[in-house]
């Protein structure tokens, strides 16, 4: 008696594409990196440069963001301490393109703190208000990616800490050497940029 065909499917088969699934969904990666930097720069400049949007790209602009092929702040619902940004970033053959909820906080000391946060799948709603206002698309790689810049006034000039959390599933969580290499290169070019 012959089976129905979806049946004969090869066992080994079947067990070999299950075990590709449940790997997929089990793959999951938190990274994290941080670097200082101390310029003689002033504190306004280092907050000029990180705010320097349409002027960063990875190659042509005056600041360099690897990778990067379009960079914007938003108008929409902006203020003077919370905005949100569009990124078009390329990596080899992959383009991931995201929103972003940046918000910057004065300190007393002439410091400031300043924090871009990619949005996830909690702001999915945003994201999809922000697809209508602009009609770029909201397709981030990582589940999570947060960068923290905290600025310090100092006698000589400026302490610039960047600090990058990220998290991700899937088979992106492959190459975490790439993706450590990528948080580092972004700092490299932090720094670069503010000495300018």
């Amino acid at each position: 008696m012959l089976h129905p065909r979806r049946h004969r499917f090869p066992f080994f088969l079947r067990t070999l594409l299950a075990a590709c699934l449940a790997a997929a969904i089990a793959w999951a990666g938190n990274y994290s990196y941080s670097a200082t930097h101390k310029t003689q720069k002033s504190v306004e400049h280092v907050l000029a440069v990180l705010t320097a949007y349409g002027q960063v790209c990875d190659s042509g602009c005056k600041y360099w963001g690897p990778g990067v092929k379009e960079f914007f702040r938003l108008e929409h619902e902006r203020t003077p301490t919370r905005w949100y940004t569009w990124s078009h970033v390329q990596s080899g053959p992959k383009h991931t393109k995201y929103f972003s909820e940046v918000t910057l906080t004065q300190n007393a000391d002439g410091g400031f703190k300043f924090v871009v946060r990619q949005l996830q799948e909690k702001d999915k709603a945003l994201a999809e208000k922000l697809t209508q206002v602009t009609k770029k698309e909201h397709a981030p790689v990582f589940d999570v990616a947060t960068t923290t810049f905290t600025v310090k006034k100092t006698d000589a000039g400026a302490e610039v800490t960047q600090a990058i959390v990220m998290a991700a599933t899937g088979l992106v969580t492959m190459f975490p050497g790439k993706i450590a290499d990528g948080m580092k290169e972004g700092c490299v070019a932090t720094f670069k940029n503010i000495e300018k």
